[in-house]
């Protein structure tokens, strides 16, 4: 990790080591695709706003942002395998989200992405957006199809910050490009979120209560990390049917309930595998606590997710 004043610069190698990353949000990545898992991120303080700039190899996204923080986010390289709170990325989409706004996403390729992260009692007067505007809602989000020339105009502000960051990222150590790249952006958002006539929110109804079950979903493994969910006791415990809950899961991850169920234990095995707190674990106890009874089929699965051995893993966590 390379760092200063005003510009951060990181990479990770995983998915828990981006979780509170970036600021003002707070953010679970699980992997989708076999081999290591990679992310990068660039962050420019710029006084009361911020922008990060990432990039991410395959994975599905549970997000929120912090209870005093708006976001404007436009995904760049890889957007279109998007799907963003169960919707089809297109071409010149953003997303905006107020405090405690939820963002679940996932991406079959790897993905660049634009956040920019602004103060929420602050919003109303740096972006004037619309009456009514979800940014100004608690918990509110939107997906906006926007003019085109807006969002080229986005992209080419944000570009540009992306190689300054990683060439000379000493430029912004003076207060003049940090306070140019600030009216720059904020200039760009405004543009964005104004009430113009062909912006279109491109939120279909029918995706709300599949997006609720996913998040109702998540929240109730979150409460019992400490043992295996399955999708029959996860039917039960939000009362919807085998059917309903598959339904979300394809509709939102494009995956079933049972896949989404192991990857997460999954990920909390390499986690406890990774733990440097007390003795060194055994694998096949972690395994079984995680609910995995066929040790051969478990590293086998393991090696495909991660491209390494749990073994691999057990090693790097106690070096």
């Amino acid at each position: 990790m390379s760092c200063n004043s005003s510009v951060q610069s990181r990479q990770f190698t995983e998915p828990e080591q981006i979780t509170t990353a970036q600021g003002g949000v707070f953010c679970q990545l699980v992997p989708t695709d076999s081999g290591p898992f990679e992310a990068a991120l660039h962050s420019i303080s710029m006084g009361d706003v911020t922008l990060n700039m990432g990039q991410v190899s395959p994975c599905m996204g549970l997000l929120r942002s912090a209870s005093d923080r708006a976001l404007l986010q436009l995904p760049l390289e890889g957007a279109e395998s998007l799907t963003l709170n169960g919707v089809p990325y297109r071409p010149g989409m953003i997303g905006t989200y107020a405090p405690g706004a939820d963002l679940l996403r996932v991406g079959s390729r790897p993905t660049s992405f634009a956040t920019l992260v602004l103060p929420s009692d602050a919003v109303e007067t740096l972006l004037e957006p619309a009456a009514g505007s979800r940014l100004l809602q608690p918990g509110g989000f939107a997906l906006i199809q926007v003019p085109s020339a807006f969002w080229d105009q986005a992209k080419r502000i944000i570009i540009a910050a992306r190689a300054t960051a990683s060439t000379i990222p000493e430029v912004f150590e003076a207060e003049q490009p940090r306070y140019a790249l600030r009216d720059a952006l904020l200039k760009a958002a405004h543009d964005l979120v104004s009430p113009k006539p062909s912006i279109k929110i491109c939120m279909p109804r029918s995706t709300q209560a599949r997006r609720r079950t996913v998040l109702r979903a998540d929240e109730y493994l979150r409460a019992h990390m400490n043992r295996p969910i399955y999708t029959e006791e996860l039917c039960d415990a939000l009362a919807v049917s085998t059917s309903s809950l598959a339904d979300a899961f394809r509709s939102v991850f494009d995956i079933t309930p049972h896949r989404f169920l192991k990857l997460r234990r999954m990920s909390m095995v390499r986690v406890a595998l990774q733990s440097r707190e007390g003795p060194m674990p055994l694998i096949k106890c972690v395994a079984l606590a995680h609910g995995f009874w066929h040790l051969g089929q478990f590293a086998h699965d393991y090696r495909s997710i991660f491209g390494e051995t749990p073994s691999d893993t057990l090693a790097r966590g106690q070096r």
